[in-house]
């Protein structure tokens, strides 16, 4: 029994051993950095380690800073006993998301840091959020009025206590395609990265705060929608600064 246990405790170091040595060799999972990275899609952290000698792989998050605008937006009054008329609200918007990635580089010279890379971001569907309040919009509601946000060709309803809100939303999941320059595990203890990609999140879709997409759409061939079915993809362009941990 105990000749047994020693063989098999041979055997398994022998296997640890040939994979401690195809590591260093093959460069498979034997180096591992941390990166963070400032662009289009906001400030990111991640890590990445190679596969291969021609593949690395890259898992992160990126926040979107909360950029505020604000703005005065029309609304539409409309009352059985007084008929039409037009106000103002103003409305506050945010771009503040937070998004994953998963991505694969691939290093086609071995001479060369020029990469291409593939995968996908998740998480963040919302691009741009909005929301707005008036005392005077509530009480004219409950008083049987009716109250419309105009954005564009479209409209957002007004709700009984005086409240909009909504955005623009897009896919939850975006495939990614890009290009770039420097290694995702430096082979010096510091390295830097360019990138440029797109994401293909879908068109995108005006909600409001019921959460149903398209339901504040009032016509699907307005102005508005059709300048939204073109923007299917979000450009990325960001500057990496990593360090190799081992």
């Amino acid at each position: 029994m105990k000749k047994v246990i020693f063989l098999w405790a041979f055997v398994c170091l022998s296997v640890l051993c040939n994979q401690v040595s195809a590591q260093k060799e093959l460069g498979i999972f034997n180096s591992l950095s941390v990166g963070v990275s400032a662009g289009t899609t906001g400030i990111g952290v991640d890590v990445a380690t190679p596969v291969t000698p021609h593949f690395a792989i890259r898992g992160g998050v990126s926040f979107m800073p909360g950029i505020h605008i604000n703005t005065d937006a029309d609304v539409n009054l409309s009352d059985p006993e007084l008929g039409e008329k037009t106000s103002t609200l103003d409305l506050r918007g945010t771009t503040k998301r937070a998004s994953g990635e998963l991505l694969v580089n691939y290093y086609p010279f071995l001479s060369s840091s020029f990469f291409v890379t593939a995968g996908a971001y998740f998480g963040g569907k919302e691009m741009i959020k909005i929301d707005g309040h008036s005392d005077e919009l509530a009480e004219y509601i409950q008083n049987g009025g009716d109250a419309n946000i105009v954005i564009g060709d479209q409209t957002i309803a007004v709700d009984k206590n005086g409240n909009v809100s909504g955005g623009l939303k897009v896919s939850g999941f975006r495939p990614y395609i890009g290009l770039g320059f420097g290694r995702a595990v430096p082979k010096k203890r510091i390295g830097v990265q360019f990138e440029l990609g797109v994401q293909f999140h879908g068109s995108p879709k005006l909600y409001t705060s019921s959460g149903d997409l398209g339901s504040a759409l009032t016509d699907s061939d307005d102005s508005f929608s059709k300048i939204m079915d073109k923007l299917t993809v979000y450009p990325v362009m960001k500057v990496r600064f990593c360090g190799r941990l081992f």
